[in-house]
């Protein structure tokens, strides 16, 4: 795998503001707009508004690492607390250590984001830490990354066969895989069917450097946390990730994000997205334009995954034909399109694993489709650190929501009972007397069961 940014095939990629093109490095700015973006561990960080991204995936790791240490601490607390059974005390001690460890390998990989401890406690990041958007929380697919390259080749041998199947005969050319993820179907797909050059875009950090690495021929060692281990030492098992041999040279990994992708249009020969049209934001439609501009005509789509459609809106849930119907008003004809179950997920350490029925298709671009609209992933106030954030209803609902949960919290003192809590509520003129002692029991019993919730990373 080329590991200098200096040899990444430049004319494949542009902007993801403007389009224009990019200066390779030192200097990675936009000929057009001048924009500038990073090398994150030598991969280019090409998001629209790098630094904010660079900002938000530092919080995600802080929260993340915190979350960790404060999961060993409570760990090591239980074991303070007189458990005898000697089993007990080992699996305990075991994800103890494993939890601080995993969190200071962590740090130690996720390092060139600049994301040092910053002091903070961890109920600050769970109160103002935002949920990420679908697919996009640092642990997002971390399972993946085991599967990709430790597990052995059960799992990335049917996911090759079914890519391969539907490209045929035919080389796969200057290659595109979005949602590269962990990047072993992006390594197969470059030593065993010749892609090249190979471009593996993902939006998650973790994945991206710990797949830059195992391609460059190194061995990164992370922990896995199984789901149902079978066995004491299986609840944390420190994991040896390394691919087969060094990825050869004409793989390029990439931070992107596919709803605004830096890629140049009608610069590739083949799109590959596995396990990806279905958990993006914008609408299929949308992402099918967008694959359609970035091919060239002739040029091959494949897809292959779960078509598991799951969104707010009931009318972007597509149903199979639903799909097919909007891949050929994009600008596509079929020329494969196949569903087989396969094996998913299935760790040698945990009894945890499932059947997943798979939709494998290739398309060929006949025709170019209409720009898709510009996707904007944020409102226009949360762009700008200087814009006045608008007294929107939904705050000031939201904001009273969580007045009366920290005000009923707060009464909580270690001495006051259940119905002298209610008896408060009720004088403040919050809630009636019949509703505020079931109201009070009810919220105490979340607010403790949300404490107890296992964690797992």
């Amino acid at each position: 795998m080329d590991t200098g940014a200096d040899t990444y095939p430049w004319p494949l990629l542009c902007c993801p503001r403007c389009a224009g093109s990019l200066a390779p490095p030192p200097s990675l700015a936009c000929t057009s707009c001048g924009k500038g973006y990073p090398l994150v561990d030598g991969v280019p960080w090409l998001l629209p508004e790098p630094d904010a991204a660079l900002g938000e995936w530092r919080v995600r790791v802080r929260a993340f690492t915190a979350e960790l240490e404060t999961q060993a601490a409570k760990y090591r607390a239980a074991l303070a607390g007189g458990v005898s059974r000697s089993a007990t005390r080992n699996r305990l001690k075991l994800l103890a250590a494993a939890c601080s460890d995993h969190a200071r390998r962590l740090r130690a990989l996720l390092a060139p984001l600049g994301a040092e401890p910053s002091g903070a406690a961890v109920e600050t990041y769970r109160a103002l830490h935002a949920a990420p958007r679908a697919g996009q929380g640092l642990a997002a697919y971390y399972t993946n990354l085991h599967r990709d390259w430790c597990w052995g080749e059960a799992e990335n041998e049917v996911a090759l066969r079914a890519v391969s199947a539907a490209l045929g005969e035919e080389g796969p050319g200057r290659t595109l895989v979005l949602g590269s993820g962990a990047g072993r179907l992006a390594y197969d797909l470059r030593v065993r069917r010749g892609a090249q050059p190979l471009v593996a875009a993902d939006v998650n950090p973790l994945m991206t450097l710990v797949a830059r690495r195992v391609l460059a021929g190194e061995c990164v060692e992370l922990y896995e946390f199984p789901v149902a281990p079978r066995d004491l030492q299986s609840h944390a098992l420190l994991r040896r990730l390394h691919a087969p041999a060094p990825a050869p040279e004409g793989l390029y990994p990439v931070l992107a994000d596919v709803s605004q992708g830096p890629f140049a249009a009608e610069a590739f020969d083949t799109v590959v997205t596995p396990w990806l049209i279905d958990i993006v934001d914008e609408d299929f439609a949308t992402i099918a334009a967008h694959v359609n501009r970035w091919l060239r005509p002739g040029g091959r789509w494949v897809n292959s995954g779960s078509l598991f459609f799951e969104h707010a809106e009931a009318a972007r849930c597509y149903s199979t034909e639903e799909v097919r119907e909007i891949v050929e008003a994009g600008g596509f004809e079929f020329t494969h399109f196949v569903e087989e179950t396969t094996p998913y997920l299935c760790s040698p350490a945990s009894r945890h694993g499932r059947l997943e029925t798979v939709v494998t298709f290739s398309a060929v671009r006949t025709a170019a489709s209409s720009a898709p609209p510009r996707h904007e992933p944020v409102q226009a106030w949360l762009r700008s650190d200087d814009t006045p954030v608008p007294l929107l209803p939904e705050f000031g609902s939201r904001a009273l929501a969580m007045r009366i949960h920290a005000y009923v919290a707060s009464l909580v003192d270690g001495r006051r009972t259940l119905r002298e809590i209610a008896d408060v509520l009720v004088r403040e003129r919050l809630m009636t007397a019949d509703e505020a002692g079931p109201a009070v029991r009810s919220f105490l019993q979340r607010l403790y069961d949300e404490a107890q919730l296992p964690w797992r990373p």
